[in-house]
């Protein structure tokens, strides 16, 4: 793969013979970019029909860049050009930030896009974008279905701190792996049944989050926070803490979600846990139950 300097593509683009792309998404490239650059989003799945239209001759002096040498969005085109069958491509991997600390002239035509920032105030959850999977596992294999929350909220101040409440519905636990109607049915009854959660006594289970510490420093897409507080279920209140990834949606909503591992026996459900029982051969159950939890406001 061939890189550029920014003292050579100055050069170029001076002296004409280049085409210069931008492969950044297009509210990026309209708040900014290098003078003369056409626009191709590398992250689209049309990209090559994109470059295409800009760039039909693919024996010409092609430049891709992006925003910095951080990213991996040049290396990227780069290499989709060269396997599309251009035999020019050059990457400049310093990238808008590159050029810009060496003073050389960009071209605006638009605002920088928004940071959304979540709206101070309670949060009420939407219950129909929300989910509870759960993953259960005994010697034979696993089992895997879903929980309804009920309902709850979340009360977000200016500082990004939080508190709030979540309600799942333990009455709705559901089987999403067993296509036998008759095999399912009957392992949603031994989970409603006093051997698991004993739905019928305990029809809800209750998480109180108490407090969420951000990491500032998380990339996007990853685990950003660790959430802590308690879950009271089967009647009995245990501290649960777990990571999570937390991101706010246009209009100021949040979104939460979190995968981890619960041991069921600290809430007194015991059934198949070799903690427990001897001599449970084919009816050993582990005892990590895996949760994935989504959590969406309104």
């Amino acid at each position: 793969m061939n890189t550029i300097q920014r003292t050579e593509l100055k050069a170029l683009l001076e002296g004409g013979g280049v085409l210069l792309m931008d492969v950044m998404p297009e509210e990026y490239f309209r708040t900014e970019h290098l003078p003369g650059a056409r626009n191709c989003c590398v992250y689209e799945v049309n990209f090559l029909d994109q470059v295409a239209r800009a760039a039909p001759d693919k024996a010409a002096l092609v430049v891709v860049y992006g925003l910095s040498s951080h990213s991996l969005a040049s290396i990227t085109a780069s290499e989709k050009l060269e396997k599309a069958g251009y035999g020019r491509v050059r990457d400049y991997r310093g990238g808008l930030e590159d050029w810009a600390q060496a003073g050389f002239p960009v071209e605006r035509s638009g605002e920088p896009p928004r940071k959304l920032q979540p709206r101070e105030g309670r949060h009420e959850i939407d219950i129909e974008k929300s989910q509870v999977v759960w993953t259960g596992r005994n010697i034979n294999g696993s089992h895997t279905g879903t929980v309804r929350l009920k309902g709850g909220w979340l009360d977000l101040t200016a500082e990004h701190t939080a508190s709030g409440e979540l309600t799942l519905d333990m009455d709705s636990i559901a089987n999403t792996d067993l296509a036998d109607t008759s095999l399912n049915r009957m392992l949603v009854a031994h989970l409603k049944s006093d051997d698991f959660f004993d739905t019928a006594t305990y029809p809800t289970a209750t998480f109180h989050l108490r407090h969420v510490t951000l990491n500032p420093h998380a990339r996007p897409g990853n685990v950003n926070a660790d959430i802590s507080g308690s879950l009271t279920l089967k009647g009995r209140m245990e501290e649960l803490g777990f990571p999570a990834l937390i991101e706010v949606l246009d209009g100021g909503a949040v979104s939460a979600e979190a995968h981890f591992d619960i041991d069921r026996t600290r809430w007194n459900v015991t059934y198949g846990s070799g903690k427990f029982y001897e001599g449970l051969g084919k009816h050993l159950v582990h005892d990590a139950i895996s949760l994935g939890l989504r959590v969406v406001t309104r």
